[in-house]
């Protein structure tokens, strides 16, 4: 690397830093997945349970794994188990991918494109939403651009890097089983090299796969192997209400087709594959490389397909890789054209890089996230001791699925919530504040409160206090011990 490439990369970083950075807690969501994480790391720090599993996915009986809870845990001791804390190991992963995408493509193609590369992936708007998005689906970029590289260096019978091959693969489960079908690219790969592992290079695999899916190993042997019992289920039960047939394969690809323009601003995914094709005549990759990088997208379209797991836009979030390697060569290849093109590819890199500045400064918040819920949680547990309540209850005015993300900070200011209509004084959350504007008393954002409007007798909640504390004993989805 020469100095002026050294510049270039430490001022890529320099960008993906700010934008990962920029109002990051004022932004910062707090939905029903950062409840659950924040309780697992609980459960991990405070009740000191060794734990096997994470939360439950939407795949019935499917677990994550726990690597991404233990990932926390240091971070939430620095800031004395406030959540804020998960914001810091998400600037870090933000960051060593951006790296990645530097040495990934370096090491495959060349240092300019690994440049190219490293910025598009750290000004993109798609791909910086992705790394502050803080669930544990966060370390899919790392994962996959790593596995591409190991998928490449292993067509081009690379071996030695069957180890790396056997980490990412105990890995998925840590992430999401949606990685799962892209290990269909590996037997294309070796295929591809026109050679065969040693057993050398087969026994690494098999040692590091171990390692990092122990956690699993050890779960489905104690709990006779469910998990993987329902991944089979999975493929012959019908989820009720959901969409099968044609009408699947369309809401798919058009997830696909969503993902590609949100992340390079493109109107149709098969305008990046053609280009991707047109590719080879540059010898920038080879035609076993770019039928790869097909298969990578077939797969997974063709697993959600047959699979009755709900569909969600995250769940193809890995195809960002692939159409980040066309778009660099494609930048590349105008750039080394001619003057022109050098000139023509660094204005379009400027406007990316506009494009992305402006839309984040300018992004519409609504703002019901972590600050949010946070001083909602404060000011409810603040007015009931100033008004001597022994405990209180809570009601929610929101649509399905928004009364969640506050169990966690009244853990945290120990608050004690007991049943409602049962004799306890009821804070109503409001979400958004719009659903009661003549009655919320107190906004944080679009997040409304109205206060206990009938104050029961002492001994009336007195009686209704000395129950159990519901915070800490109402289940919770997705949560297990």
């Amino acid at each position: 690397m020469t100095r002026s490439q050294l510049f270039l990369l430490l001022l890529i970083l320099a960008l993906g830093l700010f934008l990962r950075t920029y109002k990051i807690v004022d932004r910062m969501d707090f939905g029903h997945d950062a409840d659950l994480y924040s309780w697992i790391v609980k459960d991990i720090v405070i009740n000191h349970h060794p734990r096997l599993i994470g939360q439950l996915t939407s795949a019935p009986g499917i677990y994550i794994g726990p690597l991404f809870y233990y990932f926390l845990v240091p971070f939430f001791i620095l800031t004395k188990m406030d959540p804020v804390g998960a914001t810091i190991p998400a600037i870090l992963l933000g960051l060593a991918t951006i790296i990645s995408y530097y040495l990934v493509f370096s090491k495959i193609f060349n240092e300019k494109v690994g440049l190219l590369g490293a910025l598009l992936y750290a000004t993109l708007p798609a791909t910086v939403n992705l790394d502050k998005w803080i669930v544990p689906t966060i370390t899919t970029p790392l994962w996959s651009i790593w596995y591409f590289y190991t998928i490449i260096m292993i067509s081009r019978g690379r071996f030695q890097f069957f180890w790396l091959l056997g980490a990412l693969t105990g890995l998925i489960w840590h992430i999401h089983i949606a990685l799962i079908p892209i290990l269909l690219t590996l037997p294309f790969a070796i295929f591809f090299s026109k050679k065969l592992p040693y057993l050398k290079n087969i026994a690494l695999f098999l040692i590091f796969l171990f390692i990092t899916s122990a956690p699993l190993i050890i779960f489905e042997f104690k709990h006779n192997f469910s998990q993987s019992f329902s991944l089979i289920n999975n493929f012959g039960l019908h989820q009720e209400g959901g969409p099968t047939g044609f009408y699947r394969f369309q809401i798919i690809l058009g997830m696909l087709n969503k993902n590609v323009q949100q992340l390079l601003f493109i109107p149709f995914t098969a305008a990046i594959l053609l280009s991707g094709i047109l590719l080879i005549k540059t010898k920038l990759i080879a035609l076993k490389e770019t039928m790869l990088l097909c298969i990578w997208i077939i797969s997974p379209v063709l697993f959600f397909y047959f699979s009755s797991s709900p569909l969600s836009e995250y769940y193809f979030s890995n195809f960002n890789v692939v159409f980040l390697v066309i778009a660099s060569l494609f930048i590349f290849t105008i750039y080394k054209s001619s003057k022109k093109g050098l000139f023509i590819s660094l204005v379009l890199l400027f406007l990316i890089l506009i494009k992305s500045l402006y839309s984040f400064m300018n992004q519409n918040y609504y703002a019901k996230g972590y600050p949010e819920k946070k001083a909602a949680v404060d000011y409810m547990v603040n007015d009931a001791k100033q008004k001597n309540f022994p405990c209180f209850s809570i009601n929610y005015i929101t649509s399905p699925g928004e009364n969640v993300g506050f169990r966690y900070f009244l853990f945290l200011k120990n608050a004690h919530i007991a049943v409602a209509g049962r004799g306890s004084p009821v804070y109503n959350i409001v979400i958004p504040d719009e659903y009661a504007l003549n009655e919320v008393k107190v906004k944080f954002g679009h997040i409304g409160i109205i206060p206990p409007t009938q104050i029961p007798s002492q001994n009336l909640m007195n009686d209704a206090c000395s129950g159990q504390n519901t915070n800490l004993t109402d289940s919770m989805f997705g949560y297990v011990e």
